[in-house]
């Protein structure tokens, strides 16, 4: 009898541990299971659990490589002829990074960061700031859709001057007349406030660094890229932009600049800019683009962009495309454009006619996926008072993200 006992003592025993240790394993399996489901939602929300600043870091960029046999723009003192080879040239043309961090849902940062040609050396290449401001909604006052930037922002003029990444348009180089026109890329220093006025229509109003043209009214050359640049000539940029219709944009665009002349003695030079364009970009279909614009400067008769002829400059180009979607894993298509340009940076000198010069341009695009790009087109740019120009096929590679 004791022997059973001891038995059945021994035997409640084992089981009764059994039963214990299978509630502790039970325990640390469902305490497990619990660690895994956090960590899978910290994963999930992109959250180590905390709020660091890399999670509200953003990068991005672009870039692209030029294999060219034709030189833009020309030199008006060139002495070309129809046997001469164009130059034949290989280049990375530029490498950019952007990099933009929230502070909160109403504040932002944004900059980019640009090397071309490859490196930085005996006065070749460039290392440049292009952007670095902060952006404000200002939805958080009950002001909806409008917002404010502050800093170094690229100017609101024309098609190209915000929007030059090489998936977004035809073409190895950028269009010219904008190039000469809106001096693309082109930034300056100040506050802009964006807002929507309704009905698709929206202003943009830019006080910002004005032009440095060192007396002779070269615009592009005028571009103080905000290095020690002078600041006390203020000047203003407004623009009114349509996207009332889907696919198109229009927009009309006025800048004025107090004083664009960097030499007192010859004294002021206040300068007008007045431009429009139509932008139609689909990813599929019939597109289409063109600018127009003008430049008047108030020279004194006296003053070296009065004898140089630059009081008047002007420019327009258009331009019609197709695109067809191929499809596939890699979401690729293609299209075909072609751009008929002119444009004259001195048109008050000799009776408009020395300097306006015009370009043909056909174009393929091949975009191996939405963000990246294959490029070829042939160009063909003259002189209209000598008939000296440059002609030749460029190729070239691009991408963004």
């Amino acid at each position: 009898m004791k022997k059973i006992t001891f038995f059945l003592i021994i035997t409640f025993a084992l089981i009764f541990n059994n039963l214990k240790a299978d509630a502790d394993l039970e325990n640390k399996l469902q305490e497990m299971q619990d660690e895994i489901d956090a960590l899978a939602e910290m994963v999930e929300e992109g959250s180590d659990g905390g709020d660091g600043w890399y999670n509200r870091t953003s990068l991005g960029g672009y870039g692209e490589i030029h294999w060219s046999t034709a030189s833009t723009p020309i030199d008006e003192t060139a002495t070309w002829s129809s046997s001469d080879t164009p130059k034949v040239e290989v280049d990375i043309h530029r490498y950019v990074l952007f990099i933009g961090h929230e502070f909160n849902e109403y504040l932002s940062m944004n900059s980019e960061v640009e090397i071309e040609h490859a490196f930085v050396q005996e006065g070749e290449g460039e290392l440049e700031m292009e952007q670095l401001y902060l952006e404000q909604n200002l939805s958080y006052l009950g002001i909806n859709d409008t917002f404010i930037k502050y800093g170094t922002v690229l100017m609101p003029l024309g098609i190209t001057n915000e929007t030059h990444e090489p998936p977004t348009f035809y073409g190895v180089d950028r269009n010219v007349v904008e190039k000469e026109l809106n001096a693309n890329t082109w930034w300056e220093t100040g506050v802009m406030v964006n807002t929507a006025l309704g009905g698709g229509v929206e202003l943009t109003a830019f006080g910002h660094t004005g032009l440095e043209t060192d007396g002779d009214g070269d615009i592009r050359d005028g571009r103080g890229k905000v290095y020690k640049q002078d600041g006390s000539n203020v000047a203003y940029t407004l623009r009114l932009r349509y996207t009332g219709i889907a696919g198109v944009e229009l927009g009309l665009w006025h800048n004025h600049q107090t004083d664009i002349n960097n030499d007192p003695a010859q004294g002021n030079v206040p300068a007008d800019l007045w431009g429009a364009h139509i932008n139609m970009s689909p990813t599929e279909g019939f597109g289409f683009k063109s600018v127009v614009g003008r430049w008047q400067l108030d020279c004194p008769s006296t003053h070296s962009c009065a004898t140089n002829g630059r009081e008047k400059i002007w420019g327009a180009f258009v331009e019609p495309s197709y695109r067809w979607s191929i499809g596939g894993p890699l979401d690729q298509s293609i299209g075909i454009a072609a751009r008929a340009g002119a444009w004259n940076d001195k048109a008050d000198e000799l009776q408009n006619a020395s300097n306006k010069i015009r370009q043909y341009d056909l174009m393929l695009n091949w975009w191996l996926s939405p963000n990246a790009v294959l490029k070829v087109d042939y160009e063909n740019q003259k002189y209209y008072t000598n008939n000296k120009g440059t002609a030749g096929w460029n190729f070239g590679i691009g991408y963004q993200f």
